[in-house]
């Protein structure tokens, strides 16, 4: 009766401990009997809890900072639009007040385009947004994507070629990875010098297809072959040009999510960055 007591109270003591919000240690011998059975049930339904409470924290942070660098990055268009709001309301011809309508327009545009991506970001890190693979053409995906970046092309009059051999089925989601694709083609597109080309290949081996955008523009420098697809990270080369460093973390997004994973590499002459999917 004294022996059933004594292992009540260390039962109660662990359960007082635990509703306390300590984090519980194995410290008894593992007996095959009913009361240690019990008591390191209790310990693992600490670990587990103290995990859950571990991830919620992580996840907690990592939204403070996403909220912290996208705030950071609108700081600048918004005081841009308060200057020029400024200047509009003071602006003596015709002449000045298209000027600033134009600016005004360019940076909306800008501000738009960090909130849609800010709004993609969040569901794709929270898993609102769920991918759904189907058997549909990768070639007619890809082709999507070219269409998209072809008037931005045009432009700077740049070519966009695109080979693949036979088609072999690669289940995708065609919106997603669409997207993920376009990304890619857009920065190699304003990062490219007027009149160039883009090359889009398709390549299969026994475990991926390998979709590769290959450009000759300003690259990367040696050592950030991983970091441009970070959220926010810009390439040093990318001093003064346009851009959030948004684009090429979203297609890494969309690519895991499907399972695959992205690769960039340094060419003498821009870059190269592949996307595999299984």
């Amino acid at each position: 009766m004294f022996h059933r007591r004594k292992e009540m109270e260390a039962f109660s003591s662990l359960l007082e401990r635990l509703l306390n919000g300590e984090r519980l240690q194995a410290s008894v011998s593992y007996k095959d009997d009913l009361p240690s059975k019990v008591m390191h049930q209790v310990i693992r339904l600490s670990e587990t809890i103290y995990g859950k409470e571990e991830q919620l924290k992580k996840e907690q942070d990592e939204i403070r900072e996403m909220i912290a660098q996208t705030a950071h990055q609108m700081r600048h268009p918004l005081a841009n639009m308060e200057s020029y709001l400024e200047l509009l309301s003071i602006a003596e011809t015709e002449e000045e007040r298209q000027r600033y309508l134009a600016v005004l327009k360019e940076t909306e545009c800008r501000l738009h385009f960090l909130t849609e991506s800010f709004i993609k970001m969040a569901r794709l890190e929270h898993k609102v947004i769920q991918i759904r693979p189907d058997a549909v053409s990768l070639s007619e995906t890809i082709l999507q994507s070219i269409l998209q970046a072809k008037k931005a092309a045009d432009a700077k009059n740049i070519f966009i070629d695109f080979s693949m051999g036979k088609e072999r089925p690669v289940p995708h989601d065609p919106n997603w990875l669409g997207e993920a694709v376009f990304n890619l083609l857009e920065t190699s597109v304003k990062y490219s010098p007027v009149d160039s080309a883009i090359q889009v290949a398709v390549l299969y081996n026994e475990m991926y297809a390998r979709i590769s955008v290959s450009d000759s523009g300003i690259g990367i420098r040696e050592g950030e072959e991983s970091k441009i697809f970070q959220r926010f990270y810009r390439g040093k080369e990318t001093d003064g040009q346009p851009g959030f460093g948004l684009g090429l973390y979203l297609t890494r997004e969309i690519v895991l999510l499907h399972g695959g994973f992205v690769k960039a590499r340094r060419k003498r002459q821009g870059m190269e960055i592949s996307i595999f999917l299984p």
